[in-house]
Order: structure tokens, then C-alpha cells, then sequence
């Protein structure tokens, strides 16, 4: 059940990624929108939360266990790493093409979602590095960098920038960690996504701010009501990754959500083609490797039970 959330909270993510990347282009600043998706976001989670007496409890809740320092704050500063990883995404993919983005994120990911897992930093304990964990992360990033490699024609290899990207999928596997630890103290997914959408949106306005004082502009505010839907997509993936975490782990959770950003690019640009030859075999056959290496990981772990 929570491997199919996993899954499904991927599509989703490739839906976001296809509305944003949308409103990037009509604004000509991905800052921009992202800022407009974390408010967008934002807006509607401080709605639900507050209207609701469960959720308000849950938020104060987190407030008082930082204050009794139950949670520490490094645990608290999920919703800073995502602003972060945002604010890195437009300022690197222009250096270097969305393949190469996308490769160095899922690597710095992948590796550190092993790490995040035997130290324990989530709250479904600490997981040993075991060699079917060590291939369903290399295979993974192999059928991403499959799936990517007609774009890599465009682009650059830097290495800083590169780096960058690789911390940056670091920070993505820690974040995951944190809102999971979050969420157990919460015990309501909205309350942590409220603090996540709140120390994420001052992120990325001070990024914007810096963005738009370097000589950066904003262009006109498109009137297609769902290239603003993004912040939406951004809270369920927020709230239900920070509820299933707890029983997945960083490694197994990471895997699957890419399976489902996988299969949600195949099915986006299979029916809404963003441009020719957006679906191609790449695509498909790096999809289908990623779900098959995550067949194989889910007998092996099923075979070990048993045993």
C-alpha cells in the first residue's frame, strides 16, 4: 500500500514538474515560479490546517516539542532544504541541461538515501547498506540516466555546477528524513507540510530577491488558471511522503518515486506531448528498468522475511 503512494505521489511530481516548468517559461524566471508555486501551495495547506482544529493541534504540537526540544532544529529545516533544492534548480540547469540536473540529483539522492538509512535519521529506524539495496540504487540511476539521454545532446558538463546538483540530491533524501521525524511528532501530514511550505517559501523569496537585484526580470502573469496549480501538486507530495516515509525508509521511498516520475513523464508526454519527440524509447525502456529493479528488490526482501 504505501509502495503504491510512493509510486502514485511520483506521478504527481511529474505533473508538477510540467505545470512549473510551464510557468517558468510564460514568467521567464523559474524563481519566479517557483516562489508562486510555494505561495500557491502555502495558501491552501494554511487553510486546511487552521480550519481544522486536528490540524492547528498538530502544528502547535510541533512548536512545543521544539520548544521542550524533543525536536532539535536541524530536524525542523526540511521546508529549508526544498527552497534550497529549488533556488539550486534554476540557477543550475541553465549551466548545464536538465539531463545532467536530473542525473547528479538522482545520484546525490540514491547514495545518501543509503546513508540517511543506516543513520537512522528517519523515524523508521536504521537500515544496513546491503548489497540488493547498493544494486536497486545503482540500477535506479542507470535507467534514469537512460531515460534522460536524448537530452544530454544539450548539455554542458561543468563541474561545479555538477556538484552543486549532486548536494543538492543529497539534501532531497535529508529533507525526506527530517519531515518524516516531523510527522511523528505531528502525527498529522498537513502540519508538517505547513512548516515545510513556510521555511521553503523564505528560501526561495531571498532567492528571488537576489535573482531580481542582479538585473533578472519577471515577465507577464499568464491567464491559464493551471499553470498555477503546481503548489497544489507540491502539497500532496509534501504531506503524503512525510506520512509514508516513516514505513519505507529514504532508499525504498526515493526508488519508488522515481518509478513514479518516470511513468508520469511517459504518460504526460504520451498524451500532452510538451514537443516531438518528447516520448521516445529512451524514456520507456528506462521506465520499465526502474519498475523491474524494484520487482526484483521487492521479492528479494519478501524471500528474506521468510527465511
Amino acid at each position: 500500500m504505501f509502495a503504491v503512494f510512493a509510486v502514485l505521489i511520483g506521478v504527481v511530481v511529474a505533473i508538477q514538474s510540467r505545470i512549473n516548468g510551464q510557468l517558468s517559461v510564460d514568467l521567464n524566471n523559474g524563481l519566479a515560479a517557483a516562489l508562486i508555486s510555494f505561495l500557491t501551495g502555502w495558501s491552501l495547506v494554511t487553510i486546511l490546517v487552521f480550519g481544522f482544529k486536528r490540524e492547528r493541534v498538530a502544528l502547535f504540537r510541533i512548536f512545543t516539542a521544539i520548544k521542550s526540544r524533543e525536536l532539535v532544529t536541524w530536524e525542523v529545516m526540511g521546508g529549508i532544504l526544498g527552497g534550497f533544492f529549488v533556488a539550486a534548480q534554476s540557477a543550475v540547469v541553465p549551466q548545464i541541461g536538465v539531463a545532467l540536473f536530473t542525473i547528479s540529483v538522482v545520484a546525490g539522492q540514491t547514495v545518501s538515501s543509503l546513508l540517511v538509512d543506516k543513520a537512522g535519521i528517519t523515524p523508521s529506524g536504521k537500515q544496513k547498506i546491503t548489497k540488493p539495496r547498493i544494486l536497486g540504487a545503482i540500477t535506479t540511476l542507470i535507467a534514469v540516466a537512460i531515460a534522460v539521454f536524448p537530452d544530454l545532446t544539450n548539455s554542458e558538463f561543468r563541474f561545479l555546477p555538477l556538484t552543486f546538483a549532486l548536494i543538492v540530491g543529497v539534501f532531497a533524501s535529508i529533507q525526506q528524513g527530517m519531515n518524516g521525524r516531523v510527522n511523528v511528532v505531528a502525527g498529522r501530514p498537513l502540519a508538517t507540510a505547513w512548516l515545510n511550505f513556510a521555511s521553503g517559501t523564505l528560501v526561495v523569496v531571498i532567492a528571488l530577491t537576489i535573482n531580481l537585484l542582479s538585473g533578472a526580470t519577471i515577465g507577464n502573469f499568464p491567464s491559464n488558471f493551471w499553470v498555477y496549480t503546481g503548489g497544489t501538486a507540491g502539497l500532496i507530495f509534501v504531506a503524503v511522503s512525510a506520512f509514508i516515509i516513516k514505513h519505507l525508509g529514504v532508499l525504498n521511498f526515493v526508488i519508488l518515486n522515481i518509478a513514479g516520475q518516470l511513468i508520469g513523464a511517459v504518460l504526460i508526454d504520451w498524451i500532452f506531448p510538451a514537443k516531438a519527440g518528447s516520448l521516445n524509447g529512451y524514456l520507456i525502456f528506462g521506465t520499465f528498468m526502474t519498475i523491474a529493479s524494484i520487482a526484483v528488490s521487492r521479492l528479494y526482501e519478501a524471500r528474506k522475511a521468510k527465511a
